[in-house]
């Protein structure tokens, strides 16, 4: 079991390694440092993973030492610290990330300084009876319940609010990072009370799948917004409904406002902005547009690229799809073939022939 256990440390040390490089050479890519933060996660991983060969050896791995042990609770701790820079960089918050940092970090730095330096005495946990002796004691509990809250801890980047305009980071890469971020924290939590080796490759097969998942969504599926990068106006609107009311609402704030490009809008999110029900609204869009509210917001995204590509065919597809609000380059390729009935490439193909 050791060589099996050996020869996945190494593939997973080696792309740790990868990973780290790739994101490195184009750090430069993006306005943020979110590609240099992970790059540098990836290389410390690695370190870790490499380490970890040696300690299966010497049977000194959180597998082979008594449950709960202190710097196996509250260490950790650090490291889930340092999951959370990269999507804070990557979310743009609108509020500062001075006041970001203190929120979030604040409750998981008092944790590791009660753990580590008040002076408690943890009782050793060599077994299951010893657990269950022993449940009732402060510092059995405390430790349970420092892993409780690093186990979901990580869907507190939910609650943090951004700056669609910059960002490239939809509800749904957030939702998915606090995910994956939490699958890690439970094989930890499952590790630490059972001791199981298979366990412990698991966390770490986990946390490998976590980051090549990443550095691909990185490379080749983030769309990145450009500061310094502006579209011509057009008046893409729909003719206003006549009759007063909702409507108008509707295309006040997705003209004015220029919600069609929030990556994030959905009908619920429109309508909690319109103060209204996602019924009237999608109903008023239907109404007025033929079109489900989905398909009349892919719609406007598609047509705007069709007339930007055909005034100026060069035009940056990435920063194109960025700027009308979409965060994946595949979902974008989708809709505006499903919409013109040919790929992105194709169409600015047959305009320059």
């Amino acid at each position: 079991m050791k060589y099996i256990a050996t020869a996945l440390l190494v593939l997973m040390t080696i792309t740790f390694i990868v990973c780290g490089i790739l994101l490195w050479k184009r750090r430069k890519e993006p306005n943020d440092h979110s590609r240099t933060i992970q790059a540098l996660f990836c290389w410390v991983s690695a370190f870790f993973t490499f380490t970890f060969i040696f300690r299966t050896w010497a049977g000194t791995t959180t597998a082979d030492g008594a449950f709960l042990e202190p710097e196996h609770t509250f260490v950790p701790i650090f490291i889930q610290m340092c999951f959370f820079l990269y999507p804070l960089e990557v979310i743009q918050s609108t509020i500062s990330r001075s006041k970001i940092y203190a929120l979030l970090f604040s409750p998981l730095l008092l944790l590791v300084f009660v753990g580590m330096c008040a002076g408690i005495e943890f009782t050793p946990i060599y077994t299951y009876s010893d657990l269950w002796t022993h449940i009732g004691e402060f510092n059995v509990l405390f430790r349970l319940f420092s892993l409780v809250v690093m186990l979901f801890y990580g869907f507190t980047l939910l609650l943090v609010p951004y700056d669609w305009r910059r960002c490239s980071a939809s509800k749904r890469l957030i939702r998915i990072y606090a995910t994956g971020f939490c699958l890690i924290g439970c094989m930890y939590f499952a590790l630490q009370i059972t001791h199981n080796y298979w366990f412990a490759l698991g966390h770490q097969v986990v946390w490998m799948a976590f980051f090549v998942l990443i550095t691909y969504f990185e490379l080749r599926e983030r769309l990145l917004p450009s500061e310094s990068w502006t579209m011509p106006e057009t008046n893409d609107s729909v003719p206003v409904s006549e009759e007063k009311g909702l409507w108008d609402r509707i295309i006040t704030a997705l003209d004015n406002e220029e919600k069609w490009r929030e990556a994030s809008l959905n009908l619920n999110t429109l309508s909690d902005y319109l103060k209204s029900n996602r019924t009237y609204v999608g109903d008023a869009v239907k109404q007025n547009t033929g079109l489900t509210f989905n398909e009349y917001i892919n719609q406007r995204r598609v047509n705007y690229i069709v007339e930007q590509l055909k005034r100026n065919p060069e035009t940056s597809l990435p920063k194109l799809f960025a700027y009308v609000g979409y965060n994946q380059r595949t979902t974008a390729v989708r809709n505006f073939q499903k919409i013109t009935g040919v790929t992105p490439a194709e169409f600015i193909e047959s305009i320059k022939q």
